[in-house]
């Protein structure tokens, strides 16, 4: 995963993963701390820190896998593009095409 997914994952699913590892990736990814920086921050070792970073990883990515919240989020933004696009075209079948799969993908 990269910085981005897991700092969109953290918006959805931040608060489902312990407070500590919350916040490491926070520093780590969205703050660019190093390991080492965040060990002596928190007093533990550098392998803790990494160890919790990759479960909280772990963890985020289980509940996209489950819930599938930012995925489907990004696609209905990607119909909504689409529609807006066929709207300016004068496409008005097309955009309430478009429209209805958005809102198919948010009832599921």
């Amino acid at each position: 995963m990269d910085r981005f997914e897991i700092s969109t994952l953290r918006a959805y699913y931040g608060a489902l993963i312990t407070g500590k590892q919350n916040e490491w990736l926070r520093l780590h990814y969205d703050e660019d701390i190093s390991l080492g920086e965040l060990a002596q921050m928190f007093s533990v070792s550098r392998q803790a820190v990494l160890d919790g970073i990759k479960r909280g990883e772990k963890s985020l990515a289980e509940f996209e896998e489950k819930l599938g919240l930012a995925g489907r989020e990004k696609a209905v933004l990607a119909l909504i593009g689409e529609a807006k696009a066929a709207l300016g075209a004068g496409e008005t079948e097309e955009c309430a095409s478009l429209l209805s799969q958005a809102e198919s993908v948010l009832e599921e």
